[in-house]
């Protein structure tokens, strides 16, 4: 299938290489591959996903209809009158459905108006807390609890998980969806769109909204032009978990999000008296409310802030109620762990089967799917938790029978051994970390006895944790020494305590007094492999992709060769806008070798600072230097205010430009404002960051914000710590076991698992390197230098693990600094 239009309704003449992502996009999706795709930011990588993949879906529906309406050229004029009928019948109902929707826009647009006319006039508040007392103790009481409703079909526990008295509600919520095939398509096929965070799902639904794809509807060769008079707008819907979308001020102000999620399933209960169910929920009586909020979610293209308006505007819970236009729409976006937990898709009544999922900022994803599933809790609030629950069995011990008894001391069972566990934990003198097993935690008196899944559910079931959480903060008139939601977190942490052993791993750490407690996911494969083989298309982007080897290696690695591909496209800035080099020598003929052995030489942190004070002189406006850790830019800054005698480093940068530093325990928004009014004023800047900091990720050093961007050293995680150690153990009996299986012998295997390991290790690296100094050039206008300052830069090993856009502009030798500084003074000439 080609593409109906030559620029994929691109609203701007698209650049020479936005087209060649959306042709291998377009393309990618038709084949139904899993694509790699990198963009540097500033080349309209959002706009290029959206009109790449929306042309897709178009067409793809297009050539869907007429395939299934068309008659064979053998077929008689009853067969031709049928399709004529079939497609009046499509067409109709496709322009009923844009009617209807253009008339909700148009009554949008006058509420619109009428609200900016009443503005300043009494607001109407909506869900006005009810003053009570006390909850009654009755309030955290179980229900009787029977083991033969026990069943392995639970064992998934999700944070959204329904009793079958919600799943009820929401199936009345989502009634109006089985209507949807009368009015049109029954649940259309879908553009699944997934960021990071919901700031960056704006800044996609903002790109959106500048987008007219083409048509779906067929056109017919009797009729002039049919659709010419139907604008198909974009059929999108933005969803979020209860934290994002909850407007119930009872809920919202909760800490957590399980407590949240929670509050909000025990609110529903079947038994609740009617003044204490939450008021926003919708009711059988409450269809036509409901329908109205699926038309105007659908009519507007809504981010997630609208949806939360238009929940409260209508008194209507924008979480349960949006669930309705899910099967009418054609574009979702969600934040990445809706996405990555199945649990969590169920719950929302997502399907990615045979639907194209983009993620993007993807540069991040198998951190983000670890992240996604791991846990920690910390020996003090186990211990809190220990004590919550056994002034929560005194209290009630009097009504507790049966099988609530038996599991609330199996709780305390399992949360003694993990204290006992933790309280006995040795670690070595070097280290403040060491390895545990799901065994050591579980080896407490009489825990052997227990069935972990079994208390799963139970806890699920009976919310025993909320119930008890409730209590003990009814109880507490000290809120310093309260927990809360302890108890929730330890849950969390039970269902991570069922996994393989080879999926991941248990560390202690320890913090003063304090001793934590995590598990960390080791192999994201299998977490990830149902959206990959349910969809019909993965695509993942990002601007700084590169080194891609851990996503066909380690991520994709059951995948077939031909299935997977990988796109890398260059900028949008012409080639002299860009000056990217490796630096092996400073102004002093020092050689740069921050390894961890030699970058401690008061000398290499000497003529660094040289080498950033020359710069500095070069380049008028913002530097931006980025060091490998925090602790090294504390050591080089000690270093830079004594040395040399006889003008210190630090004194000599600041007669240049003002000096800013990022800081490990503080925000960003201060120093960044600061930094940007310097620059504003004339004065210029510089600012010292960290790779893998806040400065590192997301911040945009655009045009005068970051005329340089100077790397110092390989910022390599520490391989000697407990989770390190596993994660590259774990990579190497991967690799090693692949090798085997290939029938390779055993000095082979053990050399190719020493060599993924180490490659894998580098690539951690590169990838918080390329992520820091992708953040100057931001848009096709913009120049910027990037020096790369270590002697490992010009290594092929490591150059190739760049972004292909940087390398290509640093062909040639590595020049001295002296060589460097003439090219940046002739770089800068003219543009400054």
């Amino acid at each position: 299938m080609e593409p109906s239009q030559a620029n994929f309704c691109h609203p701007y003449q698209p650049y020479s290489i936005q087209l060649e992502f959306m042709q291998s996009l377009y393309r990618c999706i038709e084949e139904k591959q899993v694509g790699i795709f990198e963009s540097p930011t500033g080349t309209g990588k959002s706009l290029s996903l959206i009109c790449g993949a929306l042309t897709w879906l178009r067409d793809h529906e297009r050539q869907s209809l007429q395939g299934s309406v068309e008659p064979s050229e053998k077929s008689d004029w009853l067969a031709q009158a049928e399709h004529a009928a079939q497609r009046r019948e499509l067409l109709v109902a496709c322009e009923e459905l844009e009617h209807k929707l253009a008339r909700v826009r148009e009554e949008e647009a006058r509420r619109r108006r009428r609200r900016e006319a009443s503005k300043g006039s009494k607001k109407v508040r909506i869900g006005k807390e009810n003053a009570g007392n006390a909850l009654a103790e009755d309030e955290f009481m179980l229900n009787d609890y029977d083991s033969d409703r026990e069943t392995t079909s639970h064992l998934s526990i999700p944070n959204d998980g329904f009793s079958s008295a919600t799943q009820a509600l929401l199936d009345k919520l989502q009634a109006p969806a089985k209507k949807e095939v009368e009015e049109g398509k029954e649940d259309r096929l879908k553009i699944i769109f997934c960021s990071r965070t919901h700031s960056q799902l704006t800044q996609f639904v903002n790109e959106l909204r500048r987008v007219k794809p083409p048509s779906s509807i067929p056109a017919d060769p009797e009729e002039a032009a049919p659709e010419s008079h139907i604008e198909e707008g974009v059929k999108h819907l933005t969803l979020g978990s209860r934290k994002n979308l909850c407007i119930n001020p009872k809920v919202e102000r909760l800490s957590s999000t399980t407590a949240i999620n929670e509050q909000c399933l025990e609110l529903q209960k079947p038994g609740i008296p009617k003044d204490k169910k939450c008021p926003f929920l919708g009711s059988k009586d409450d269809m036509e409310r409901v329908e109205a909020f699926r038309d105007r979610v659908v009519a507007d293209i809504k981010d997630i802030e609208d949806m939360g308006k238009l929940g409260r505007e209508m008194e209507l819970c924008p979480y349960y109620a949006s669930r309705s236009a899910i099967t009418m729409a054609e574009v979702l976006t969600l934040p990445y762990p809706l996405l990555l937990q199945k649990s969590a898709r169920e719950a929302l009544g997502v399907s990615v089967k045979d639907n194209v999922v983009i993620i993007d900022e993807a540069h991040n994803l198998i951190d983000a799917i670890a992240a996604t599933l791991s846990t920690s809790l910390r020996l003090s609030q186990i211990e809190q938790a220990v004590q919550q629950v056994t002034a929560y069995a005194m209290r009630f011990k009097a009504r507790l029978k049966g099988k609530n008894r038996v599991y609330v001391m199996q709780v305390i069972r399992v949360l003694n051994s993990m204290t006992d566990c933790l309280r006995a934990t040795t670690f070595k003198p070097s280290s403040p970390e060491t390895t545990l097993t799901a065994a050591q935690l579980m080896s407490g008196k009489g825990v052997d006895q227990i069935k972990p899944h079994k208390l799963l559910h139970y806890l699920h079931e009976s919310k025993l944790c909320h119930k008890v959480d409730g209590y003990a903060e009814s109880q507490s008139n000290d809120q310093d020494t309260y927990s809360k939601g302890v108890l929730i977190q330890f849950q969390n942490f039970l269902a991570v305590l069922m996994n393989p052993d080879e999926e991941g791993r248990f560390f202690a750490s320890r913090h003063d007094k304090d001793v934590s407690v995590r598990y960390t996911l080791l192999d994201p494969r299998e977490h990830f492999r149902d959206v990959v083989e349910n969809a019909r298309a993965v695509i993942l982007a990002g601007g700084t992709m590169s080194p891609m080897s851990d996503y066909s290696d380690y991520l994709f690695s059951y995948l077939q060769k031909t299935r997977l591909s990988t796109f890398s496209f260059g900028h949008v800035i012409p080639a002299s806008n860009l000056l990217a080099q490796a630096i092996v020598k400073g102004p002093s003929d020092v050689e740069f070798d921050f390894t961890f052995d030699k970058r401690g030489s008061e000398k290499i942190m000497v003529d660094l600072g040289r080498l950033i004070l020359k710069a500095c002189k070069v380049v008028r406006d913002g530097v931006v230097v980025f060091f490998p850790s925090y602790d090294y830019l504390a050591q080089v800054v000690s270093v830079w205010q004594r040395l040399p005698a006889e003008q210190p480093i630090m004194t000599a940068l600041n007669r240049v430009k003002p000096i800013f530093q990022e800081s490990k325990s503080l925000g960003v928004d201060e120093v960044l404002r600061s930094y940007a009014t310097a620059i504003d004023t004339g004065q210029g800047g510089l600012m010292l960051s960290v790779m893998g900091g806040k400065l590192s990720e997301g911040i945009n050093f655009s045009d005068k914000l970051g005329r340089a961007v100077i790397s110092v050293g390989l910022p390599f995680p520490n391989a000697n710590g407990a989770e390190w150690k596993a994660k590259l153990q774990h990579i190497a009996d991967v690799r090693y076991q692949q090798c085997k299986k290939d029938g390779k012998g055993e000095a082979d295997c053990q050399s190719a698992a020493k060599s993924a390991s180490r490659d894998y290790y580098e690539n951690a690296c590169m990838r918080s390197v390329n992520q820091s100094i992708g953040r100057a050039i931001r848009h096709r206008n913009d120049y910027a230098a990037i020096l790369m300052v270590d002697r490992r830069f010009a290594t092929e090993r490591i150059r190739r693990k760049l972004p292909g856009w940087i390398q290509e502009s640093m062909a040639g030798g590595v020049p001295s600094w002296l060589e460097m500084e003439t090219r940046l003074q002739q770089f800068f000439r003219g543009k400054q």
